[in-house]
């Protein structure tokens, strides 16, 4: 699992389409999972999240069971 900040950005976007066409999943950390939609769609997990509230950085990091 790759976990990525900042997907909805111009770089985010690209290294996220990098990413997806490599062999783990992408897990992308975002504030506003609407703005992501193109990002689930092609294949991203979205998890809400905003790096100054460091609170959501655990669920985007720890595996699903």
């Amino acid at each position: 699992m790759v976990l990525v900040t900042g997907g909805t950005g111009f770089v985010g976007m690209n290294l996220i389409r990098e990413l997806l066409s490599g062999p783990r999943p992408v897990r992308c950390m975002v504030r506003d999972p609407r703005k992501a939609e193109p990002r689930r769609k092609a294949g991203c997990e979205l998890v809400r999240g905003d790096l100054t509230d460091l609170t959501p950085l655990h669920p985007a990091i720890t595996p699903e069971v």
